[in-house]
């Protein structure tokens, strides 16, 4: 197993803010696993659906540090059970990290940065889950791909072997190579990398500052969402749960259906609009954000079926979505989703309640009761939804048609959230952070009322969001 002193090594604690080093240490390093806790005035703005640049940082440092939680538990269970996989395997994972640690060693940032991409965390969820034998040895072979992305962009020297399942190697926030050959050789020195399958050349990798591009035969980089440093990924083979998403098990769409989906018009649209009816709030979601995945739609060519936004707590800084069918949509689905990862760093920052999933609540946003924790995220993201749709209506240079428009869906989530709140508010399941955070938001819930200067009284429809999971 690898050496328990390093495993990459944290230097600096999580307040050096996001290019803090990656830091794992599996037999110590509290400062690594332990994050800072949101202190009154920082508790008091998240609860208004606002944040500054100190609480993004402290929420990109809480979502790290579970992720560094997750790794170690990994890392756990091969000690604790060395014979769950075949020793070659075992022995192909310590080579991996045997890199991770020169990569952190030589860029600390590159390091946590590629173990923060949201398809990391639903492969490490998976993994973690997978019994032991084939299933378990199968999602320990992505882990070179891990440690693979995250050298070749802190510009360490190597060459790895990597399989490729399928005929295909998938980079987390890089992209993806089709060679058709199960295992492909990576070899990275100086500013660029070459891939080769059964001794042919194959495509080259552009290492440039903080990413990685690529050009050649049988390659697909990630689409960049313009403004932003997120991504479009159609691409990684774990950027979405296996089981799918939403009640109608959606799966993640690949090039063949998005090709066809105007996703980078419609983000620019939306990006926009947000940028023009509140800025902070643009940034939050830029901030935040490091990739869309779109989901399938099962009807023909991916039009009509269900409209599905999802958030996992397991891949923060990822929103899942079908195409939404208008910029405004897309700007609602980004401002809901982003309040779902911001709301699950939290809790694990700071307990806001110790309720369990068996009491449920019937709330106005959805059909079925939903349970303690699904009441308070709903009720926050509409809460922001809220806020949003204030500011759009009060300020935003919109045409007299989307200002109505802008109101009518103003309206409505203030009517839903201000019949929400007294569950949260009347609760004994709140711990007293959660009380304060619940308080701050029925403060906030009044004001966005008074600047309504009217009664909401629209309910609108069923939001097609889905709660976090």
């Amino acid at each position: 197993m690898p050496d328990r002193t390093a495993v990459p090594s944290q230097r600096s604690g999580p307040a050096a803010g996001p290019g803090a080093p990656a830091g794992a240490r599996h037999g110590g390093a509290p400062d690594a696993l332990s994050p800072r806790h949101p202190g009154p005035a920082a508790l008091a703005r998240l609860a208004r659906t606002r944040s500054g640049p100190g609480d993004l940082r402290l929420l990109l440092d809480g979502a790290h540090s579970r992720r560094l939680v997750l790794l170690k538990s990994l890392l756990t269970r091969l000690e604790r059970r060395p014979g769950a996989v075949p020793g070659p395997v075992l022995e192909r994972f310590e080579a991996h990290w045997r890199l991770l640690e020169r990569a952190e060693a030589r860029d600390p940032r590159a390091v946590r940065d590629t173990l923060g991409y949201p398809s990391v965390g639903t492969w490490l969820t998976r993994t973690l889950t997978a019994p032991d034998g084939d299933a378990l040895a199968h999602c320990l072979e992505h882990f070179g791909s891990v440690a693979a992305a995250a050298a070749l962009r802190s510009g360490e020297r190597f060459t790895l072997d990597l399989p490729a399942p399928g005929g295909r190697l998938a980079l987390p926030g890089t992209g993806l190579v089709e060679s058709g050959d199960p295992t492909l050789r990576l070899t990275a020195h100086g500013r660029t990398a070459h891939l080769t399958a059964g001794g042919r050349a194959g495509p080259v990798l552009l290492r440039l500052p903080g990413r990685t591009s690529g050009a050649g035969t049988g390659w697909r980089g990630l689409a960049r969402l313009p403004g932003s440093g997120a991504f479009l990924d159609d691409l990684d083979p774990y950027r979405a749960p296996a089981e799918g998403v939403g009640s109608a098990a959606l799966l993640a769409a690949g090039p063949d259906r998005t090709a066809d989906e105007p996703w980078t018009r419609r983000w620019r649209a939306a990006l926009a609009l947000l940028r023009a009816t509140d800025r902070a709030r643009a940034a939050e979601v830029t901030g935040l954000l490091r990739c869309v995945v779109p989901l399938a739609r099962p009807a023909p060519h991916g039009r009509g079926g269900p409209k599905v936004s999802a958030t996992f707590r397991a891949a923060p800084g990822a929103v899942f979505a079908t195409l939404p069918d208008s910029a405004a949509d897309l700007a609602e689905v980004l401002v809901h989703e982003t309040q779902h990862s911001k709301l699950s760093v939290l809790h694990d920052l700071l307990p806001l309640h110790e309720a369990g999933p068996r009491e449920v609540y019937r709330v106005a946003w959805r059909p079925d009761p939903r349970p303690f924790a699904g009441v308070l995220q709903g009720t926050y993201a509409h809460l922001a939804l809220a806020d949003f749709w204030t500011r759009a209506a009060l300020r935003a240079p919109l045409a007299p048609g989307a200002r109505r428009g802008a109101r009518t869906r103003r309206d409505s989530y203030l009517r839903q959230v201000a019949e929400a709140l007294p569950l949260l508010l009347e609760s004994a399941e709140l711990t007293e952070a959660g009380r304060q955070f619940a308080t701050g938001m029925d403060r906030h819930l009044a004001a966005l009322t008074r600047a309504a200067g009217e009664r909401a009284t629209a309910f609108g429809a069923m939001s097609p969001f889905g709660d976090v999971r």
